[in-house]
This record gives structure tokens, sequence and C-alpha cells, in this order.
């Protein structure tokens, strides 16, 4: 009987160290940041959003029933018990090797949260529900549409079709060839939105091909939106006029 009675206490202490998977009454926040980067997630009666940009707006990622099955699975394990004094192994975030991250549960008016981790490397105890929640994160971050090499066609209404002019996009990069310099300068972009820092370019002159380069210099600062018409995309300026044109090579 004695017996019997521990293995009911030892089931009765393990079910409530960790939770249902019932996430109606439960807000989950997640945060990592450091200069480069920025990441919120938040989960709240089904509801998962994403921030991947200081001061962006939350992005809504639609889950199927089993992924919110699967989060709902890995909520469970967590011992709130325990959840404050979890710490991360270790302390890149300390030089900014990797962004500081942290977790809040809130349930009802209780908060619990963690005393901070590297981001991608956080304690074992969530280790599972953190990858899982961040993968979803990943796969929900759309791809830049914008990266490759284009040959420009047009310019400010001009046919540059014959010219070799060019413009390409890396990861956050943006460079090319109009005329004469070599340029380059770095870019953001967000749904439709795109603008372009000050571009830095070699101090060459080329006698009769300076038009173009200067209006491209000047104008480039204006660029506040683009379209992709399928290899093709379009910036425009703030009156949405069109500024460049060109074709993916």
């Amino acid at each position: 009987m004695k017996s019997l009675f521990s293995i009911f206490l030892v089931i009765f202490l393990s079910k409530g160290c960790s939770q249902e998977q019932d996430l109606s009454d439960v807000k989950i926040i997640y945060g990592a940041n450091n200069r480069g980067f920025h990441r919120t997630i938040q989960i709240e009666k089904d509801v998962f959003t994403v921030v991947n940009k200081r001061d962006a707006k939350p992005v809504l990622v639609e889950l199927t029933d089993a992924q919110w099955n699967e989060i709902g699975k890995l909520y469970s394990k967590i011992d709130l018990n325990t959840f404050n004094d979890l710490e991360g192994p270790t302390m890149e975030r300390a030089y900014d090797g990797k962004p500081h991250a942290d977790m809040s549960i809130i349930v009802k008016d209780k908060t619990y949260t963690t005393k901070g981790f590297d981001h991608t490397i956080p304690p074992a105890k969530i280790k599972e529900f953190v990858d899982y929640i961040n993968k979803l994160a990943d796969d929900a971050v759309a791809k830049n549409p914008v990266l490759g090499s284009y040959s420009v066609e047009e310019l400010l209404s001009k046919d540059v079709s014959k010219k070799e002019y060019f413009i390409s996009f890396d990861a956050d990069k943006v460079s090319g060839f109009m005329g004469c310099n070599m340029y380059s300068g770095t870019y953001e972009f967000q749904e439709e939105t795109i603008s372009f820092g000050p571009l830095m370019a070699t101090k060459k002159y080329c006698e009769n091909e300076m038009e173009n380069e200067t209006s491209w210099f000047k104008v480039s600062s204006e660029v506040s939106t683009f379209k992709m018409e399928d290899k093709t995309i379009l910036l425009y300026d703030n009156e949405n006029n069109l500024v460049l044109k060109a074709t993916k090579k």
C-alpha cells in the first residue's frame, strides 16, 4: 500500500511540473536582439506572430493543426517551477557573438521569465521548444525577391538597354555600374518598400558618360517602392514615378 502511494505521489508531482497542451490562457514571448539582429516571436490564443526587424509590424504566421499540436506538446514539457532559474550554457552574447535571447511565459496573472541565453543556444530544458518555434519563424521569413544581378533597361524614362548598365542585390548590399564608376551601398526592403543608403563610388571621370550616372546617384535616395514582374524589377520614387527598370541576367 505504501509503495502504491509513493508511485501515485511521484506521478502527481511530475504532472505538477508540466502544463497541459491547451494554450488558450497562455502568452509566450521570445525575444532575441543585438546590434545587427532582431526577432520577436509571440504566441497567444492560437496566434503566432514574428517580427524580424526593429519597428516592423508583426507578421502573422499561418500554422497547420499539426504544428499547433507540436507546440502544445513541447510546451507541456516545460517546468514552470524552475523556469525563472533557466540560463543558457554559453555567454557569446557578452561580446556580441550571439544575440541576447530570453523567453517569458504568462499564465493568467503570473509571469515566468528566463535569466537569458544566447540565441540558438537555449537552456537544455527548453531547447526543443525554442528550437521549434524559431524554425517556424525561419520558415515563415519571406525570401528576398530582389536578389540577383539585373541589366538596366530604363533609367528615368530613358532607354538605356544598349548600355552595359547593371544593378545587383546581395543580402543587404546593392552594387552596380551606370556608365563610368562602380558603386555600392546598403539597402533595406520589406514587402513592397525598398530604400537605399548612400552610394559609394570610384572617382573616375568619363566623358559623355556622367549624366546618367549622376542622375542615378541623385535619385537613388528617393526610391521607396518596388515591383517584381517575373524577372524584371521596377523601382519607384515617393510620387510613384518609375525610376529604374531592369531585368535579371
